[in-house]
């Protein structure tokens, strides 16, 4: 798996955690259960933890124990639309904080195209929301792009001060009730086939 580099965003610098959403990543994968009196850690069984964990951490991503849910949060479509992730209730949700002066945004853009059009048989749906620019910025990248996968405008910066106060690319992982279980930082490549195969399977039996 080839993960690129990311872009902090200025106005986000200080953010160093996943606000809103308490997402101390651990040291290693498990379920802190307890800290005893030698200092070693104790982590929760495999058994414990979600069944995709293991999946969705060895594609780089940092898996929630339980879902989690998100502080409501309103973005605009392109033609000035209010928008929140109700909208992709019932689906799986790919939520990725993205701009087109980012380059590591830019170069995971193709495969996320891709990635949405070959889930188009699933219930599965994409909310790219573009940090801090305008509609015309935005609509004039996607026509030369060529992309069509939903794209959404967060112009006031605050959503993606909460949740992706690390840097953009950021990308969430939401059930079909709009809850977390998962979380990546930087640009990777969503069309491989190891990314499809778990997309489908958690489309097929999330909640």
């Amino acid at each position: 798996m080839k993960t690129l580099m990311l872009i902090p965003i200025a106005a986000m610098a200080a953010g160093l955690g996943m606000a809103g959403l308490d997402t101390g990543m651990p040291p290693v994968s498990g379920t802190v259960q307890g800290t005893p009196a030698d200092g070693v850690v104790v982590l929760a069984a495999d058994a414990a933890r979600p069944w995709y964990a293991n999946s969705l951490e060895a594609l780089g991503f940092f898996v929630f124990p339980e879902p989690k849910e998100l502080t409501p949060f309103t973005v605009k479509t392109l033609d000035g639309t209010e928008a929140t992730v109700e909208a992709g209730r019932g689906k799986l949700t790919m939520v990725n904080f993205w701009a087109t002066w980012c380059p590591p945004c830019r170069a995971e853009m193709p495969s996320i195209q891709k990635l949405w059009d070959a889930t188009r048989d699933i219930p599965f749906t994409i909310m790219a929301i573009d940090v801090k620019e305008t509609p015309s910025e935005v609509k004039t990248f996607l026509e030369l792009k060529k992309y069509s996968f939903p794209v959404y405008l967060d112009q006031a910066g605050a959503p993606s001060a909460k949740y992706a106060s690390r840097g953009i690319p950021t990308t969430y992982l939401l059930d079909k009730q709009g809850r977390a279980i998962a979380y990546i930082v930087g640009s990777r490549e969503y069309d491989v086939p190891e990314v499809l195969a778990i997309i489908r399977e958690l489309a097929a039996k999330l909640p």
